[in-house]
């Protein structure tokens, strides 16, 4: 793959009609699509998916901004208020995130006042999380949005094509945890030798 050299100017005009950088430093520019796997390089999946992945999270949280969350914490909010109380270990769990993230996203959820914690009678080393009354008020709403979100991101796209879609993206999503391990791991060697 080739890099592109371009200038700022060029870069600023083909951003503006649609071009996307994708995660590599290079620009793709719109092709016709492929119509079957093999015409796929996997550095196009790889952009494509990255791309995609950039555009729907912008779209979520825009949506989410007018009630000044973003769509992560809006998720948090109405997970907690479906669990009814929960703590941040079975949270993370639950939405396949690190403790340290959504514990970020529940202080700033409290800070809002959609969220309190306090701590466990039983063990006080741990917290409680729980809605407020505002944001059991604002989650039915929340949840609405997302369901909204997710039919027009499906739109046009059949059933057993989802199902695909869903088999494939947790295979990869499988195989990037294991290179994330790999690398990991390396980077660590790497470190003990030196």
């Amino acid at each position: 793959m080739a890099a592109l050299t371009m200038t700022s100017a060029v870069r600023k005009t083909r951003k503006n009609r649609g071009f996307m950088a994708d995660p590599f430093g290079e620009y793709a520019e719109p092709k016709r699509k492929p119509t079957g796997l093999r015409e796929w390089r996997g550095e196009d999946l790889i952009s494509l998916l990255f791309r995609t992945s950039i555009r729907l999270q912008t779209t979520f949280d825009r949506r989410f901004a007018e009630f000044g969350i973003t769509a992560q914490e809006a998720a948090v909010l109405v997970r907690c208020v479906e669990a009814g109380e929960i703590s941040a270990g079975k949270l993370a769990q639950a939405m396949g995130r690190d403790k340290g993230k959504i514990t970020r996203f529940v202080s700033r959820l409290e800070a809002s006042r959609f969220l309190t914690r306090t701590s466990n009678p039983k063990d006080h080393r741990l917290l409680i999380i729980k809605a407020t009354r505002r944001g059991t008020r604002m989650a039915p709403r929340l949840r609405t949005i997302f369901e909204e979100l997710r039919e027009q991101f499906f739109e046009a796209i059949l059933t057993q094509d989802i199902d695909q879609i869903g088999v494939v993206l947790t295979q990869l999503y499988e195989n990037a945890g294991r290179l994330h391990d790999e690398n990991t791991l390396e980077r660590r060697r790497r470190k003990a030798t030196h």
